[in-house]
């Protein structure tokens, strides 16, 4: 039951991630939300910056075992850099909670564990990409460090006008013309 909880109290800080800004999500809302007592968000979490940091773990693993699956997989270069780039958006799309996170927009100066940990989930997303990009380092118009953070830049750019659209404008709806413009900007053929 205690696991069953926790993840409902992931779920309702996800959901609030949606609705609202996180600077007006109190633990008070989130109980209510979750539907159980502050005291008791405080028996599963012993602090709101330790659910925001679970919450945040869950999209780390999800993105990078993605990303670990891809890397594996026989496809060109392009084509594993280009299955991330896709993934990425459609996981934000379908969890828009995350963007919140991603963008910082949910973090205060409280959560600068978490902040720290998207900073660092970025650098490591840069750097999956540019060791993909340099295995065919001949075929890139730049260097994979340089190419690695155009995507990187461009996923970025991303999460933010799908937040400033209020979630309303998919990604998904122009992310093949994203790509289109990347390749251009990337690779020689």
């Amino acid at each position: 039951m205690k696991g069953d909880r926790k993840t409902i109290i992931l779920q309702s800080l996800a959901g609030l991630l949606e609705e609202r800004n996180l600077s007006k999500v109190t633990t008070a809302i989130l109980a209510e939300k979750s539907k159980i007592t502050e005291a008791a968000l405080y028996r599963h979490f012993p602090s709101k910056r330790s659910i925001f940091l679970e919450l945040f773990g869950f999209c780390d693993d999800a993105i990078f075992s993605k990303c670990t699956e891809i890397k594996k997989s026989k496809l060109s270069s392009k084509d594993k850099v280009k299955n991330i780039f896709l993934f990425f958006i459609l996981f934000l799309e379908k969890n828009k909670g995350f963007a919140r996170i991603l963008s910082r927009e949910a973090l205060s100066s409280n959560e600068q564990n978490v902040t720290d940990a998207v900073n660092q989930f970025f650098e490591r997303l840069e750097l999956a990409i540019k060791q993909i990009l340099a295995e065919e380092t001949p075929k890139l118009i730049a260097q994979p460090g340089i190419s690695s953070q155009l995507i990187v830049t461009t996923l970025e750019g991303t999460i933010s006008r799908y937040i400033r659209s209020k979630f309303k404008e998919a990604p998904s709806s122009y992310s093949e013309n994203l790509w289109t413009l990347i390749v251009l900007s990337t690779f020689k053929d």
